[in-house]
This record gives C-alpha cells, sequence and structure tokens, in this order.
C-alpha cells in the first residue's frame, strides 16, 4: 500500500512542478527503463523492428530505444490526469479527425474505439471521454493490486469507466456499452490468447484479435481506429480514421477476417508513420526469449 501513496505524491508533485522539471523527470524515468529493462528484450525489439520497417540494425536500435524512452513521457502525463478538464483538454491534445466521431456516435449504436499499444493510449481515452462521450476502456488488470487501484482511479478521474478484459462483469459491462449506445476502448495490436485470426503483421503470421470486428457485426457499431501521437511540443494529436463496419453475411468468419485485415493495414500505417510511439519492447510474436534470451547486448 505504501507505494500507492509514493505514487499519489509523485502525482501530487507532477501536477505543480513547472515545465523544465516534468521534461527532466520524462527523460529520466526513460533513461531508467532503458536501463533496466532485460537486454534480450531490447535486441528483440531492435532485430523486430529490422525485420518489420526494412532499416538497418542502428536505426532500429534508435528506434527501440525510443520506442522505450518515451514511457517516462507518458507517465510524467498521467500522472496530470487530475488537472485534466473538458475546458483545458484541447490545449494539450489536438483531435484530426473528430467528425467522423460525432457522426459515428449519431448513428446510436454504440461506438467502438479501436487503438493499439501506441502512443499515450491512457490519454488517448480520457481524450475521448474529456470530450463528453460516455467511454468504457477495456483494461488488463494489473498485477500489482493497489497499481491497479491507482490507474482505474486515474482513468475515472477524466470520466472513464473500466472493465477488465476477462471475465463475466467484463463482457456484461460490454454488452451493456453498446447496448446504451455508449463508447467501448479496445486495444487490438496484441495476441491476447482469445479468439482470433491469423494475418500477416509486417509479413510475420500474427494472431490478431477478433473482438473489435465481432462486437461491430452483433451491435452494429462503427469501428473507429484512433492513435495518439506526440509533437515535439509537448502536446499530442489524436488521429481518428473513417469508420469501418463489419458486414453481415452468411460467412461470418469472413466477414471478421475482412474488417481484422483492414484494422491490421492501419495499424501497419500508423507504426510505420511515427515508429517509435509503438510498443516494440512487447514481446509480440512471443518468440523473443527464446530467440534472444542470453545474448550479450552489443
Amino acid at each position: 500500500m505504501l507505494g500507492y501513496y509514493i505514487v499519489k505524491l509523485f502525482s501530487k508533485l507532477m501536477c505543480v512542478s513547472p515545465k523544465w522539471l516534468r521534461n527532466l523527470v520524462a527523460n529520466l524515468l526513460g533513461g531508467i527503463a532503458c536501463a533496466f529493462i532485460p537486454k534480450w528484450r531490447m535486441d528483440m525489439a531492435t532485430a523486430n523492428v529490422m525485420e518489420c520497417l526494412g532499416v538497418d540494425e542502428a536505426r532500429a536500435r534508435q528506434i527501440a530505444d525510443g520506442s522505450l524512452r518515451r514511457f517516462g513521457r507518458m507517465i510524467v502525463e498521467v500522472m496530470r490526469f487530475p488537472l485534466l478538464k473538458p475546458e483545458n483538454i484541447n490545449e494539450l491534445v489536438k483531435v484530426e479527425g473528430l467528425e467522423y466521431l460525432e457522426a459515428a456516435y449519431k448513428e446510436n449504436k454504440g461506438v467502438i474505439m479501436a487503438t493499439g499499444h501506441y502512443g499515450n493510449w491512457e490519454l488517448l481515452g480520457a481524450t475521448v471521454a474529456l470530450h463528453g462521450y460516455p467511454m468504457l476502456s477495456i483494461a488488463r488488470k494489473q498485477n500489482n493490486s493497489h497499481m491497479d487501484k491507482f490507474i482505474n482511479e486515474y482513468r475515472e478521474i477524466v470520466g472513464q469507466k473500466v472493465a477488465y478484459n476477462h471475465g463475466e462483469r467484463g463482457l456484461l459491462a460490454i454488452s451493456r456499452m453498446l447496448k446504451e449506445k455508449n463508447l467501448l476502448g479496445i486495444l487490438y495490436d496484441q495476441d491476447t490468447g482469445d479468439s482470433s485470426c491469423e494475418l500477416d503483421l509486417f509479413g510475420k503470421e500474427s494472431g490478431m484479435p477478433l473482438g473489435p470486428a465481432a462486437l461491430s457485426r452483433i451491435y452494429g457499431s462503427p469501428i473507429l481506429p484512433i492513435f495518439m501521437h506526440n509533437n515535439a511540443d509537448g502536446t499530442c494529436t489524436a488521429k481518428i480514421h473513417p469508420p469501418l463496419y463489419t458486414p453481415k453475411t452468411k460467412d461470418k468468419e469472413n466477414d471478421f477476417y475482412v474488417v481484422t485485415r483492414q484494422l491490421t493495414n492501419i495499424l501497419e500505417h500508423e507504426i510505420i508513420s511515427d515508429p517509435e510511439m509503438w510498443f516494440w519492447v512487447h514481446d509480440r510474436w512471443k518468440d523473443g526469449r527464446r530467440r534472444f534470451d542470453g545474448k550479450k547486448r552489443r
């Protein structure tokens, strides 16, 4: 429980700190992450960047390093959630494609906001909620119960509801939100081991979750791909793509496949456009430890 109160105190400090100090702390946290990450993960990330993006090793190492260092900034941004209000969110986050969200919401069928572990996905959910949209974010329960309590409190501070991605209560919350014509936030870039289909992601066979496509087919809800980008001036840009809809033909599996393929293409496009925003140190293809554990860092 002590850790919970330490993080709350850190949050209060970040809420009153000047920008130069926040930047210093963000850089320090990013540096600590790079120093203490298991070396096999950084080697895996570098190799995956080379294989996926076709860049040389030096550039791949730079992207992998930047992907990890940006978490310092993400942490500081989340610590400042108590300061975020509907009146000031536009000062921090510019939204491109807001008209797609406005139109999708007016369809009165609920909206599925589909994103990845890309940029500050926590701030992304906050931004949508602070624009006045009722938002349920599907989250993984943290191993540390005190940190789980903290992050869920901060999600609720900015107007989000939270449901876990496993269990009956989570499924009921998802069903209720879409039936009530509200917004549902889903991370779709990782293989969770649940219902998925095999698709090429950067030429690598990848299990891609069918959740967004399946929910769209059941409830008729539009799917809005949305991704958060960091800007050099300390602000962010949330980019909303045009809506996708799962068709309802006699071939349900193909309906799922078609939309999930479209989502995968959009994910690839976003990663190519700003590769440091993606979470490369995650063992996305579940072969990283086997391939790289035990190797010495170059």
